[in-house]
């Protein structure tokens, strides 16, 4: 199960090492934001010779360039030849580029004799058009596995300004989490939150985001992890709630009753089903 994604930039091998070595679920190797124009080659020549030499322990993404940039198609090639797990597409806003850049990922797979279903692409929705057609971003190819809200960017596009309580991004959070639903793809990655100094505050905006539908969130240092991995996993009385619910419903629907009491609570088949998915969701916390 992953909880977590960390960025580090594709900077200094050093970096790479420390990113790997901290408790996240996964790495994002940066080449978009935290990477200087001069910068960018020699930071995709980084990030594929360190993967191609490095045994690794947990999935590693590439944060590619956009789509419309120059950059991008050989920093889809980099990842694939050093091994990544996938990639993280930025300003990801319609349907027709991720299938442009999904079948030159297929290209690229085959020419490295790569197995197909090892990809994925996440597309990072952080604009106004983005999260406008996030169904059909979600939908357009099989390599999309999750989207990821990007909600600084987000906020800079609409010209709204972001508050402690997060008001202002439900919309967007809402809508990405029901396009993610809607196009069978995994629950959504929620966006960085940049104030390290302020774990209550980062506490805050992932319970948020948890309650809205997502189940993981992105990381800028790793020191963000363990309050990240505190809220999207499960607690010991929330599976044991959950699985007193669905132990006792199946008990009586073979009795051929389909709604019953547990506690105060009311269960008929939609809790029935809402506790199951917990309890699945928790054997993955296992794995």
């Amino acid at each position: 199960m992953i909880r977590s994604y960390l960025f580090v930039p594709a900077t200094s091998a050093k970096m790479f090492d420390k990113a790997l070595a901290s408790i996240a679920d996964c790495v994002i190797f940066d080449l978009e934001d935290a990477v200087a124009i001069s910068e960018k080659r020699a930071a995709r020549e980084r990030a594929r010779t360190y993967l191609q030499n490095t045994e690794l322990q947990k999935d590693v993404f590439i944060r590619i360039n956009d789509v419309t940039t120059n950059w991008w198609r050989e920093d889809l090639e980099a990842a694939i030849q050093g091994g990544a797990s996938g990639v993280v597409v930025p300003k990801a806003e319609s349907a027709v580029s991720m299938k442009i850049l999904c079948e030159a990922a297929v290209s690229f797979l085959e020419r490295n004799n790569r197995v197909l279903d090892s990809f994925a692409v996440l597309p990072l929705i952080e604009t106004a058009r983005g999260v406008q057609f996030a169904y059909e971003i979600a939908a357009a190819h099989y390599f999309i596995k999750r989207l990821v809200f990007g909600s600084i960017d987000y906020s800079l596009d609409i010209d709204c300004e972001l508050t402690s309580d997060g008001t202002e991004l439900v919309y967007a959070r809402s809508n990405i989490v029901n396009a993610s639903r809607a196009a069978g793809i995994g629950s959504p990655v929620d966006a960085v939150y940049p104030d390290l100094a302020n774990e209550a505050g980062l506490l805050d905006e992932a319970q948020r985001a948890r309650k809205l539908g997502f189940k993981a969130k992105l990381a800028i240092h790793p020191k963000q992890l363990e309050p990240i991995h505190t809220v999207f996993t499960l607690s010991k009385q929330e599976v044991e709630a959950a699985l007193e619910i669905v132990n006792a419903f199946e008990n009586a629907e073979q009795q051929g009753i389909a709604s019953i009491s547990v506690g105060n609570k009311l269960v008929d088949y939609p809790v029935y089903k809402k506790a199951k998915g917990l309890v699945e969701f928790a054997s993955l916390q296992e794995i």
